[in-house]
């Protein structure tokens, strides 16, 4: 998206005072927040958020220091938005890993303040039939809610995932609760499996569980909990590449993967949906911040 079709996507719009629109990290349009009850930053490329922050607290998201801001390539970190498929979908026969609503240029619809102290910012996409809002809300909590719609004649399978890179202290330290005994898929090494007991990353992970529960990522070295809890979204995906994944990876730098792990809402595989001519579906997840 050009800098100019950026201007024309917020031309008009008003703004509160605790947001502005200004040009990013190579020179994408990006919303600044900044409220009392917290801020936060949104790229209209792919509608990534790259940083959350509750008032008075730490960065919540990871976003490497080497993501490429090319208006062409997905951001490597933030929260990018997983679909219309996840991975490589579900026949394993889609070329664009993901999807390609993280790489499309998003309009901003509306930016409003909230009752709470903080911003509410709705932004729109249509393409190949399909039409998604997303409505992103910074406070003392983080809100994201994503629909999709089939505005095409044919039926659609869709899936979805918001996928949060959460800022860690020390992956290795970390544990993640919420997922016990719940069922998983291991997209590393194959199968379906139970998780036993809490969660401790110890190498490459990649899994999609079935999540009934909110799932926390308690951090030791950053003295805080995060809670995550999914909203219409019956799968949590949990990921980190490792210092095996990591390496080579141009986005990513080599010692960067210990800062963060992905605990991902989502609504895929099994649970995605076939969308009718006129039919929709609704995701989403709520993000907060307990002291450990």
């Amino acid at each position: 998206m050009s800098t100019v079709d950026d201007i024309q996507a917020v031309k008009g719009l008003h703004l509160p005072r605790t947001a502005a629109v200004t040009p990013g990290r190579g020179g994408l349009q990006r919303l600044l927040v900044d409220a009392p009850a917290g801020g936060g930053e949104i790229y209209l490329h792919g509608a990534t958020l790259t940083s959350w922050r509750p008032r008075g607290g730490k960065e919540v998201i990871f976003t490497s220091r080497q993501a490429v801001f090319d208006g062409v390539r997905a951001i490597r970190g933030g929260v990018p938005i997983c679909s219309p498929w996840f991975g490589s979908g579900r026949r394993g026969d889609q070329v664009t890993k993901h999807g390609w609503v993280r790489t499309r240029p998003w309009r901003l619809r509306s930016v409003e303040a909230t009752a709470q102290a903080g911003v509410r910012a709705l932004l729109s996409l249509e393409h190949d039939d399909l039409a998604f809002l997303y409505e992103v809300e910074i406070g003392e909590e983080l809100s994201l809610s994503l629909s999709v719609r089939n505005t095409g004649g044919d039926p659609q399978t869709v899936e979805a995932a918001l996928h949060h890179y959460l800022a860690v202290g020390d992956v290795t330290a970390v544990e993640v609760a919420g997922l016990e005994g719940q069922t998983y898929w291991d997209a590393l090494h194959g199968g379906v499996h139970e998780q036993e007991g809490t969660l401790r990353l110890t190498g490459p992970t990649d899994r999609v569980y079935s999540a009934s529960r909110p799932v926390v990522v308690s951090d030791p070295a950053a003295g805080r909990r995060l809670v995550v809890s999914g909203v219409n979204a019956p799968d949590a995906v949990v990921w980190n590449p490792w210092s095996q994944g990591s390496r080579g990876a141009a986005d990513l730098a080599e010692d960067e993967w210990p800062t963060f792990v992905c605990a991902e809402s989502a609504l895929v595989r099994d649970h995605a949906v076939v969308l009718e001519p006129g039919q929709s579906v609704s995701m989403g997840s709520r993000i907060r911040v307990e002291p450990l």
